[in-house]
């Protein structure tokens, strides 16, 4: 009952083959946060009142086939995407995570008139080494 068909967009070859696709959904965060985050008795009703009233519209997941890409598929996804967000009276539209050395992506964003507002980051270490402790002079010892 979450994911709304109006915001689901696919495109097919003649042959019935999906090359593109792209998914959102409404935002429900504000739903789940007055839930605290329980579906039963009453959660379930107060995330989909939620998505109801939002203003803002969440892409989830979206590709293209690699065959296809450069055809300009992209492009007609998000038009209509948001066309589609128009028509439902929705006024923003927030992307799903995006890589930032994906270039191509976030151009796409960009031409739209998509704007970065978050950055998130991922860091990396090894829980199988042997801790090592510095001193103040920033030597191991």
């Amino acid at each position: 009952p979450i994911l709304d068909p109006r915001f689901i967009k696919v495109i097919e070859t003649i042959e019935g083959k999906t090359v593109a696709f792209i998914v959102g959904m409404p935002d429900v965060r504000k739903g789940i946060i007055r839930s605290g985050g329980r579906l039963l008795p009453f959660g379930l009703f107060q995330i989909l009142r939620s998505g109801k009233r939002t203003k803002q519209l969440n892409l989830l997941l979206g590709a293209v086939h690699e065959d296809y890409r450069n055809h300009g598929l992209d492009a007609l996804m998000a038009t209509k995407m948001i066309a589609s967000a128009r028509d439902a009276g929705l006024e923003y539209i927030d992307s799903h995570l995006e890589l930032e050395s994906n270039l191509k992506v976030r151009a796409e964003m960009e031409r739209f008139g998509g704007k970065i507002y978050k950055r998130y980051r991922i860091y990396k270490k090894d829980l199988g080494a042997q801790p090592q402790v510095v001193n103040h002079q920033g030597n191991v010892e």
